[in-house]
């Protein structure tokens, strides 16, 4: 019990000494206390103290208090001692070894991912586990240290109790979700990184062959070099053959040799030969191309030697082998065929036109005894079948935008097309066709501007009809409607004439009502006429504000309101009508210019019939 009193005299002395007992167990080698094993300790430690304290005997007799307490008159709460917080400070001193060792897994893990070409999403994802990481470590450093600060045994229980459960939590989620697979891999890919790499390598793939499908080589190109791959990595096979075909067709032959020689030797490693012959005779007439004579020769040889028993597919190999044999005696013809050979190899429609062909044409008119007058007789058809499909499908795009009424998409379509890479008839077609487009095109143009200009007259003509029937609210819509057009300085001029009548309308349906509120001696009676005179002034203002009475119509306007301001100023707050009509109160009906209410005696207020039409 006096080691219990020295402990209670002199806490920070205990605090120094269960410090040092806890850093020296972080730089010393120990069993790890995983968050599962710890919580059952923990607990059990809790409830060990829980029936062993009320036991203890107190120490009669004076006691050093705490400063907090002396003279408060409160009741000394026992000190915090390691029997209670023990078990509590080991988890967290373990736990907080157990992220530090984490942390320097994850510079492994950063130095690995460097090179794993991951999307976005997956940096994203590894960022968001790092994080997840520093916060429990931060949490149980600084519970730590919180703990360790307490002097009263309720306090340190509590903190202990409920921060400590939180951080468990968080630790056991970490320990148990796909972060933790990132840091025990042990230098492998965890397995959710493999699968969205090869998710985002196959839709690459994908969009590789819709690129190659429309003979976009550039895009096919660019696809591929940046596909997600990861260091030794194999690209599919069909991708990277399009790869290959694409740096042909850009004319970069010595580098689609390369794509096409690693291709070969990777599905020989895996006995797939079904594929080998294709690019055993890619590899040959690319080296022919490129007048790499000897490792030609070497491929045909190759072929002959292999597919012995196929002579539909050894012809082509025995024709080229034919012209290397002479490669010396007939340098320049061999030379005329090198290029030919490499030309009909890179044939772009878009961008060779009937080149390939030409070309082709001439050498079997200059080198018509050659040994691979066949192969060039073949290069012929086959270039010019490809040309005239791509010149018909030229031909049936622009028919398709004529038929759209896109003439000019489809003069540009020709416009672009160099003329250089065309025989004389094609270009005599393209000229042909031009001269249609220019033609057809001034045509619906002028088509266009007819039927424009008649239902311009249609609607000058329905506007004038509601004109002549005094609706003037829709000869104005009508109006309306041509400006900005042909009619626009007609329309305007209508416009304000139909404004003008229905103003002068407005005002003399007004003055009338004026008059007869005037000459009524029933107070309510003249109020609902006073109010129905308003409103239809006030609709002129709003609905004809270019008329010329404008002027009239807010003097007549004053003039009824000093009227309703005599009877009651709170009528001028009664809501306006704005139409002309009167407000439902005013039953009466308005009398007919001409009528015995509506005779030419002015009133005092100086608005009458005459007046309005004025």
């Amino acid at each position: 019990m006096s080691n219990l009193s020295s402990v209670k005299a002199a806490p920070l002395f205990f605090s120094g000494i269960l410090s040092l007992i806890l850093l020296s167990g972080c730089v010393t080698d120990r069993h790890m206390i995983s968050p599962y094993e710890a919580r059952a300790r923990r607990e059990a430690a809790m409830q060990e103290q829980a029936v062993r304290q009320p036991q203890r005997p107190v120490t009669p007799g004076p006691a050093v208090r705490e400063p907090a307490s002396i003279g408060t008159g409160q009741p000394e709460e026992p000190v915090a001692d390691n029997d209670v917080l023990m078990p509590a400070l080991t988890l967290i001193n373990d736990r907080i070894f157990a992220y530090e060792q984490k942390l320097n897994q994850w510079k492994k893990l950063k130095d690995r991912a460097a090179v794993l070409n991951l999307d976005q999403e997956q940096v994203d994802r590894i960022n968001t586990c790092r994080q997840e990481l520093q916060d429990i470590l931060l949490g149980y450093n600084t519970l730590h240290q919180r703990l360790l600060q307490k002097r009263s045994l309720s306090s340190a229980q509590l903190l202990a109790g409920t921060a400590l459960l939180d951080l468990e939590k968080r630790d056991i989620a970490f320990l148990e979700g796909d972060c933790s697979e990132l840091l025990a891999g042990g230098g492998e890919t965890p397995q959710w990184i493999e699968g969205s790499r090869s998710s985002a390598v196959r839709k690459a793939a994908d969009e590789i062959r819709d690129a190659a499908d429309k003979a976009d080589y550039e895009q096919v190109i660019s696809l591929y070099e940046k596909m997600p791959l990861a260091p030794g990595e194999e690209a599919p096979y069909e991708a990277t053959y399009r790869y290959g075909i694409a740096l042909m067709k850009s004319h970069r032959e010595a580098d689609a040799r390369k794509v096409f020689s690693d291709l070969l030797a990777a599905i020989r490693k895996k006995d797939q030969a079904q594929r080998e012959f294709r690019l055993m005779q890619l590899l040959g007439d690319l080296n022919f191309g490129l007048e790499v004579y000897d490792a030609a020769r070497d491929r045909y040889e190759e072929i002959m030697r292999i597919y012995k028993s196929l002579g539909e597919k050894n012809e082509w190999a025995r024709q080229q082998l034919a012209a290397l044999k002479v490669s010396d005696q007939q340098g320049e013809e061999v030379k005329a065929y090198a290029a030919l050979l490499r030309s009909y190899l890179a044939y772009n429609p878009d961008r060779d036109g009937f080149r390939v062909v030409q070309q082709a044409e001439k050498f079997v008119e200059t080198y018509p005894y050659s040994p691979v007058s066949s192969s060039a007789d073949y290069i012929v058809e086959e270039s010019r079948k490809r040309a005239e499909k791509w010149f018909s499908d030229l031909m049936a795009r622009v028919d398709k935008l004529e038929k759209e009424k896109k003439f000019q998409e489809a003069l540009l379509l020709i416009e672009r097309i160099p003329r250089d890479i065309l025989p004389l008839d094609k270009q005599e077609k393209l000229k042909t066709r031009t001269d249609e487009l220019t033609t057809a095109e001034s045509i619906a143009i002028e088509t266009e501007r007819l039927v424009r200009e008649q239902t311009l007259q249609e609607n000058w003509n329905s506007a004038m009809t509601h004109l002549e029937a005094r609706e003037y609210d829709k000869a104005i819509e009508g109006f309306s409607k041509l400006l900005g057009t042909s009619y626009e300085e007609r329309a305007r001029a209508r416009i304000d004439e139909a404004a003008r009548l229905a103003a002068q309308e407005d005002r003399q349906r007004a003055a009338e009502l004026f008059v007869r509120a005037n000459r009524t001696h029933d107070r309510q009676s003249r109020i609902k006429l006073l109010l129905a005179s308003r409103s239809l002034l006030q609709g002129i203002l709003v609905k004809y504000p270019q008329s010329d009475l404008i002027g009239k119509v807010k003097r007549n306007l004053g003039r009824i309101e000093e009227e309703l301001q005599a009877i009651d100023p709170a009528l001028l707050s009664t809501p306006a009508t704005v139409g002309g009509t009167m407000p439902a109160t005013a039953s009466e009906p308005a009398a007919p210019s001409g009528s015995p209410s509506g005779d030419s005696v002015a009133p005092e207020a100086g608005v009458t019939p005459q007046d309005g039409v004025r």
